[in-house]
């Protein structure tokens, strides 16, 4: 299985349009954009998906549709509670399990969770956090899930490296 970790766009600030919450934080026009550039790099890159599962936040939500969109997915976009902020890695991972017969998985979610997600499935440990920049994508193949045996990191890429890729 492929799973492609994705961190959410660039967002608005709290502020009083959104409540102050922090889960009604929308994208900004300029975090729109530099995901459809994304998209447009992942599709350069061949990205094929049979399953997308976000965040329920506002901001991550966002990003899974604008991304899927250019990638042209057909998939609906499943809402886990586990890709939230602080989210649960054992229930992530039980719902990994379930969709063991898919070969690639985009998983939306935010900052450190995403990377303490990438260390557990290519160190065996989530003890440390990799680095992902706001709408940064990795691409880890893994045997099985829960992983019994570290996965191999395919590939790390920034925004502005997906949008050379996207030629834009």
């Amino acid at each position: 299985m492929r799973i492609y970790l994705l961190r959410h766009g660039i967002a608005e600030p709290q502020s009083e349009s959104n409540d102050f919450s922090d889960a009604n934080r929308a994208l900004t026009p300029a975090g729109i954009t530099k995901l459809k550039q994304a998209g447009l790099g992942l599709t350069k890159l061949g990205v094929r998906l049979e399953l997308v599962a976000s965040s329920p936040l506002v901001r991550a939500r966002e990003t899974a549709e604008n991304v899927t969109a250019i990638l042209k997915c057909k998939e609906p976009i499943q809402l886990w509670d586990e890709l939230a902020p602080g989210g649960s890695l054992d229930g992530l991972m039980q719902k990994l399990q379930r969709h063991q017969d898919k070969d690639s998985v985009l998983l939306v979610g935010h900052q450190p969770d995403m990377g303490f997600l990438a260390s557990f499935l290519v160190f065996g440990s989530n003890q440390i956090s990799l680095a992902f920049k706001k709408g940064a994508i990795c691409c880890v193949q893994v045997n099985e899930v829960p992983p019994q045996f570290p996965g191999e990191l395919l590939w790390m890429l920034t925004p502005k490296i997906l949008k050379k890729l996207g030629g834009k």
